[in-house]
């Protein structure tokens, strides 16, 4: 454990002789892990990867400036800091996000496509088109899906229709609310 916890877990110390409530980055153990899996791997790309990287960086250094806000301030300031709903619980929503993101991080891979563009596989971008409209799509890990951004699970609907697809492929998507629609695949890059 590295010296942010043990300040952290002090700091915090909420009086029981058993309780005690800490911020600091939370140290995983893998094999049991409380989000996902003990076998689930993330297939990510470079830039996904990076990002969840950037992210977990922001979180820590936010964990590290309130446990300096904590070391400054006298005994009262701190009960009533503790006693705040508010702070506690943005305390335990940024442990559970540095959880989270260490153990995916912990399990990634990084997608390294074909040269050959012929199928669609995870990280291709697709450009499919509809009888109303013609849209791109880049394929990703539901960790990094984006749809605002074009990016889509491969374990939604249209991603899992899409996997394995060749150019003039046709699909049909069922959504979850039982509309159907259906696509033809323009280009795989």
């Amino acid at each position: 454990m590295n010296n942010l916890t043990e300040i952290g877990k002090l700091l915090l110390y909420s009086g029981g002789a058993t309780k005690i409530h800490w911020m600091g980055v939370q140290e995983m153990n893998y094999e049991n892990s409380k989000f996902f899996p003990k076998n689930k791997h993330f297939h990510l790309t470079k830039k996904g990867l990076d990002g969840l990287r950037a992210q977990l960086d922001n979180l820590r250094k936010e964990q590290i400036k309130m446990s300096r806000r904590l070391i400054n301030m006298d005994v009262k300031e701190k009960e009533e800091y503790i006693m705040s709903t508010d702070a506690t619980s943005h305390l335990d929503n940024i442990e559970l996000k540095v959880s989270e993101i260490s153990d995916i991080l912990q399990r990634a891979d990084i997608i390294t496509n074909s040269k050959s563009h012929s199928s669609v596989e995870l990280g291709s971008t697709v450009f499919l088109e509809s009888d109303f409209e013609k849209v791109r799509y880049t394929l990703v890990n539901s960790v990094e899906a984006d749809p605002s951004a074009n990016k889509i699970s491969e374990e939604s609907p249209l991603g899992r229709a899409l996997i394995g697809k060749t150019i003039h492929s046709i699909i049909s998507v069922v959504t979850p609310r039982g509309k159907k629609y259906s696509y033809r695949v323009l280009a795989v890059k």
